[in-house]
């Protein structure tokens, strides 16, 4: 699919890179400003979505009402995997975006998961 852009808060679709190596298509929320891409052409950066809560400590339940359009299940934000990709990367765009105060909240807490080790 070619993207020529994404923008900041929107669900995507990416192949991301899990922590024991495997590379899997994941839904993402793009987290970097959309400045970022103009700087560095495409550049983005991205938290994992995920339907497993492996670690509940670091992940964060996603509500319905958090989103411009539900999800198709139960999935986290998954704080502690944040990976940069690039606007070829996407698989698919989802029409969906985290409404903005949830979108301070999420990035609260990847600030504290991965920078403050706040958890």
């Amino acid at each position: 699919m070619a993207v020529a852009q994404v923008h900041q808060r929107e669900v995507v679709e990416v192949p991301f890179t899990l922590p024991d190596g495997q590379i899997l298509p994941h839904p993402a929320l793009v987290i970097s400003c959309d400045d970022l891409q103009i700087i560095e052409p495409g550049m983005f950066y991205a938290v994992l979505i995920s339907t497993k809560n492996h670690h509940p400590e670091l992940t964060i339940p996603i509500q319905a009402e958090w989103l411009s359009s539900p999800l198709s299940q139960q999935s986290y934000f998954v704080t502690h995997i944040v990976s940069q990709f690039n606007c070829d990367d996407v698989i698919a765009r989802h029409n969906c975006f985290l409404r903005q105060p949830f979108f301070d909240q999420v990035i609260d807490r990847i600030i504290g998961t991965i920078i403050d080790g706040d958890w």
